[in-house]
């Protein structure tokens, strides 16, 4: 009884986590104009996808899953429960991919990004993201339906037509879809995370070797600052101030790179692994692996909807600043720089 009453509080703990830190998200940066800029548009359509996850999915799961253990919501919501569920995970996985591409251009391949980064250019990535996603998880919500179960109650399962059984294709799609949501994203991530880390270590290895003045000045106005959520604010003055290229806030970076992925790893990998496992053998899944630990095992992938506000914004000077100029209702708090977008360390 202890492992239920810890579900159900932890699962309304990070239900109004994810819910308030979303929401003020998305308010902070649409109506804070200094902010609109290409990596914070990223992280509206994040806090989207990820408040789409948790209202549409988090209460839901809780009752039938754990509660109840009955699906009691009906036909239609079995579908858009399902469906949006996988279109929100798989907007919010692919923002995260877009994001790390904005990063490596931006630090990695300055003159490159300036080129195509832009804020038009980053509405189209998104607008592909959406159609994409949208169109792969389709066969979710064809094939979702109620069915009765063995316990007497109801609940929400795929329900493929039996010509495309013979073939396999239930077991090829689950495939495919730990593929796309679990395997290319982490490969993707890891391999531009791993570029922009092994150019800050470059960057603070050479800052840190003894060099004559004018090689360090010029390699210095060669190098993109970065501000704390390790984004390349190319748009400020390069003067070669030591505090603004500091080799101790590039290893950060570097850590909390390392951090975003694993985070990625953790929160989706049992629960795209359990998918899979059970497109294989349903049989096994429901024997060796009881309502209450797919509960938490669900529990553990909802988290991402809350920790990305974290890792991304809260954890930043600059969206601080905002949130408190829209909290106050006031004009934005004084600062050296007056720039919410190019914050230095």
């Amino acid at each position: 009884m202890t492992l239920y009453k810890l579900n159900i509080t932890l699962y309304s703990l990070i239900f109004i986590l994810s819910v308030c830190g979303n929401s003020l998200v998305i308010i902070t940066l649409i109506r804070n104009k200094k902010m609109r800029t290409i990596t914070n548009l990223f992280l509206v359509n994040l806090a989207i996808s990820d408040l789409m996850l948790s209202v549409l999915c988090m209460p839901f799961s809780l009752v039938a899953t754990t509660l109840l253990r009955n699906f009691i919501f009906g036909e239609a919501m079995c579908v858009i429960i399902r469906y949006f569920q996988a279109v929100s995970v798989g907007v919010s996985c692919y923002t995260l991919v877009a994001i790390s591409l904005e990063r490596y251009y931006a630090i990695c391949e300055p003159l490159r990004s300036r080129r195509w980064q832009t804020l038009s250019h980053a509405r189209r990535m998104l607008i592909g993201i959406w159609a994409s996603v949208l169109t792969v998880m389709s066969p979710i919500a064809m094939f979702h339906r109620v069915i009765k179960i063995q316990t007497g109650g109801q609940a929400c399962r795929e329900v493929w037509p039996e010509i495309l059984l013979r073939f396999k294709i239930d077991v090829m799609y689950s495939i495919l879809l730990a593929v796309i949501l679990l395997l290319l994203p982490l490969l993707t991530m890891g391999s531009f995370y791993s570029l922009v880390a092994k150019k800050l270590w470059m960057v603070s290895t050479q800052m840190e070797a003894p060099s004559d003045t004018t090689s360090r000045e010029r390699f210095i106005r060669q190098t993109p600052l970065l501000n704390e959520r390790g984004e390349s604010t190319q748009s400020m003055t390069l003067d070669g101030n030591r505090t603004n290229h500091d080799p101790s806030s590039r290893k950060r970076v570097i850590r909390m790179l390392v951090v975003v992925v694993l985070q990625y790893f953790l929160c989706w990998a049992p629960l795209t692994l359990l998918n899979s496992w059970e497109a294989f053998d349903f049989r096994s899944v429901f024997y060796y692996i009881s309502p209450l630990t797919k509960s938490f095992i669900l529990l553990l992938a909802y988290t991402s909807s809350c920790i990305h506000q974290i890792t991304y914004c809260f954890m930043s000077r600059s969206f601080r600043r905002g949130f408190q100029e829209n909290v106050r209702c006031s004009k934005p708090l004084p600062t050296r720089h007056q720039s919410f977008t190019a914050i230095r360390w």
